[in-house]
C-alpha cells in the first residue's frame, strides 16, 4: 500500500470513528437525561423531607401527630431513595457500557467476551431502539482474541443502521453462535430493507442511501475492513420491505501474528 493510500485509509478510519463518536454522544446524552432528571427532582424531595424532620425535632418533643408525620416522611424518603438507586444503577451501567465499547487507542489484541460488547452497544443505542423489540439469542461463545474497540465499532454500525431502518418500529434480533474455530454474530432487522441495485454497493466507501447530510457512507466499509483485519468476514442479505440480515464471522484467534502486534486507530 502506498503512503498516499495509507494516509487516505487513515483519514477514512478517523472520519468513521468521529461519526461513531457522534452516535455515542447522542446516545449517552439521551440515556442519561432520564436518570439525571429523577435524581435532580428527588434531591429536592429529600431536602424538603430533612427540613420537615428538622422542624419536628426542633423542640425535642414529638407528639403522636408529629410521630405519624415522621413515619410518612420516612416512608416517602425510602421510596425516593429506591428510585434514586435505580437511576444510579442505570447511569453506572451506561458508563460500564461505554468503557466496554472504547478502550485505549493503542492496545494489543486480547481474549474478549463478545457478549459484553454487544450488550454495551445495545445499552448505548437504547435511545435509537425505542419502539423496537430487541431479541437476544446468545449462544455459548469462547473468548475471541481481538481488538475490542474495533470489533465493537462493527456492532455499533450494524445495530445503528438497523435502528435507522426501523424508524416506525420493528424487531431486532442479535444472534451469536460458535462454529468450529470461529464465531458467528447475526444482526437482523425487520426494517425497510435494501434494494437489489444497492445491495452490491453497500460496503463501498462513500456509498450511502441516507443522503449526504445524514451519512458519509463509511460505516459499513470500515466495519468490513475491521472484520478483514481480524481474519473475518461480513455478509448481507436483504429484501425490500422485509428487513436486512448482516452476518459477521470472526476467527476465535486471528491468523498469523495479528494477535501479537500493537494496534493504533490510525493504522489501516
Amino acid at each position: 500500500m502506498t503512503a498516499s493510500a495509507t494516509e487516505a485509509t487513515a483519514r477514512e478510519i478517523t472520519q468513521a470513528r468521529l461519526a461513531t463518536l457522534g452516535i455515542l454522544v447522542a446516545g449517552i446524552a439521551h440515556e442519561l437525561n432520564t436518570p439525571l432528571g429523577a435524581l435532580h427532582s428527588n434531591h429536592h424531595v429529600i431536602e424538603r423531607a430533612l427540613i420537615k424532620l428538622g422542624e419536628i425535632l426542633e423542640d425535642e418533643v414529638v407528639t403522636p401527630d408529629e410521630l405519624d408525620e415522621v413515619r410518612r416522611v420516612v416512608r416517602a424518603t425510602e421510596s425516593v431513595l429506591r428510585t434514586n438507586r435505580i437511576a444510579v444503577e442505570r447511569m453506572v451501567k451506561l458508563v460500564q457500557s461505554l468503557r466496554h465499547f472504547g478502550r485505549p487507542r493503542a492496545s494489543k489484541a486480547r481474549p474478549v467476551d463478545l457478549h459484553e460488547g454487544l450488550e454495551g452497544t445495545l445499552a448505548l443505542l437504547g435511545h435509537a431502539l425505542k419502539g423496537v423489540e430487541v431479541v437476544r439469542d446468545f449462544g455459548d461463545l469462547p473468548p475471541v482474541v481481538c481488538h475490542p474497540n474495533r470489533v465493537n465499532q462493527i456492532f455499533m454500525n450494524l445495530i445503528h443502521n438497523a435502528a435507522q431502518a426501523m424508524s416506525d418500529g420493528g424487531s431486532l434480533t442479535v444472534r451469536t453462535r460458535a462454529e468450529g474455530d470461529r464465531v458467528h454474530v447475526r444482526v437482523a432487522d425487520t426494517g425497510r430493507g435494501i434494494s437489489p441495485e444497492d445491495i452490491g454497493e453497500i460496503f463501498e466507501p462513500g456509498f450511502t442511501t441516507k443522503g449526504e447530510r445524514i451519512g458519509m457512507g463509511l460505516g459499513l466499509a470500515i466495519a468490513l475492513q475491521i472484520a478483514h483485519q481480524h481474519g473475518g468476514e461480513i455478509s448481507v442479505e436483504s429484501e425490500p420491505g422485509r428487513g436486512t440480515t448482516f452476518d459477521v464471522y470472526l476467527p476465535v484467534r486471528p491468523p498469523g501474528d495479528a494477535t501479537r502486534k500493537e494496534y493504533s486507530d490510525a493504522t489501516p
